[in-house]
C-alpha cells in the first residue's frame, strides 16, 4: 500500500485523523528540544510492544525533562534505580525493559555522548543506514536494535522528531498476524508494509466504530 493511500493521509495528516484519532506518538511533537524528543521517541519505541495508546505516550511526554529522559544522566545510575523510578513514574512495562533502557543509555552515551542527534549525523541522517548500523549493535542496543523496534523508531524519528530521514520511504516491517485479516480489507496483501501503514491499520482496527465518514477522515471506509 503506498503512504499515499487514504488510509494512510487520514491517519498522519488529516485534521479529524482516522476514526477520530491521531497518531498516539504525536503529542510529543510539542516537546521544544529535539534532543529531548529524540528520546521520548526512544523510549517510546522500546516501551512500544504493545503501541502505546495517547495517553500513556502524553504521560510520557510530560516527563521530558525527567533524568529517566537524558542518558547522560540515566547511563549512570544502575538499572535497579532505572527500574524504581520507572515503578514510581507509573511507565508500564516487563520489568526487563528497565534494564534494556539503562543499556541504550550507556550505548548511545558511550559512542556519543548522549546524543541521539549525532547518532544521526554519523548515519547521514539516512533510515536504511541508521537500521543497519543498530542491527550490528545489538549487544550496545538491545531489543531497540531488533527490525520492528527499529523500523518503528525511524519511523517517528522522521514524522514526530522534527529529523528529516532520507530513505525513509524504503523502510519495512512485517505485518504481525492480528493485522493480516485487516490489511486484507484495504486490498492488501504484502507481507512487508511501511510501519507508517501498520501503526495505521493497528488505529483503525481499535478504533473504528462505524463513524460516518465525514467524521473520521477516511472516505471509503471498508467498516462501513
Amino acid at each position: 500500500m503506498p503512504l499515499s493511500s487514504l488510509l494512510v493521509q487520514a491517519f498522519n495528516d488529516h485534521p479529524l485523523g482516522l476514526c477520530g484519532q491521531h497518531d498516539p506518538a504525536k503529542s510529543v511533537a510539542s516537546v521544544e528540544s529535539v534532543e529531548q524528543r529524540l528520546n521520548l521517541l526512544t523510549l517510546g519505541a522500546v516501551l512500544d510492544t504493545n503501541h502505546l495508546n495517547a495517553e500513556r505516550w502524553s504521560a510520557l511526554a510530560a516527563l521530558h525533562d525527567h533524568w529517566l529522559l537524558d542518558p547522560p544522566q540515566a547511563a549512570y545510575k544502575s538499572s535497579p534505580q532505572i527500574l524504581a523510578i520507572m515503578q514510581q513514574l507509573h511507565i508500564a512495562g516487563p520489568q526487563y525493559i528497565a534494564r534494556v533502557w539503562w543499556q541504550i543509555c550507556r550505548g548511545v552515551q558511550g559512542r556519543f555522548k548522549g546524543s541521539w542527534r549525532d547518532l544521526l549525523k554519523a548515519n547521514d541522517d539516512n533510515a536504511q543506514t541508521l537500521q543497519r548500523y543498530l542491527q550490528q549493535s545489538q549487544t550496545t542496543f538491545p531489543v531497540f536494535a531488533g527490525p520492528v523496534i527499529s523500523a518503528r523508531w525511524l519511523d517517528l524519528i522522521h514524522r514526530i522528531g522534527g529529523v528529516t530521514l532520507q530513505d525513509w520511504d524504503r523502510l519495512t516491517v512485517t505485518l504481525p498476524p492480528e493485522q493480516i485479516k485487516t490489511a486484507r480489507k484495504f486490498g492488501i496483501t504484502e507481507a512487508e508494509v511501511h510501519p507508517l501503514v501498520s501503526s495505521a491499520l493497528e488505529v483503525w482496527s481499535t478504533s473504528c466504530r462505524n463513524l460516518p465518514a465525514e467524521s473520521c477522515g477516511l472516505a471509503g471506509c471498508p467498516g462501513k
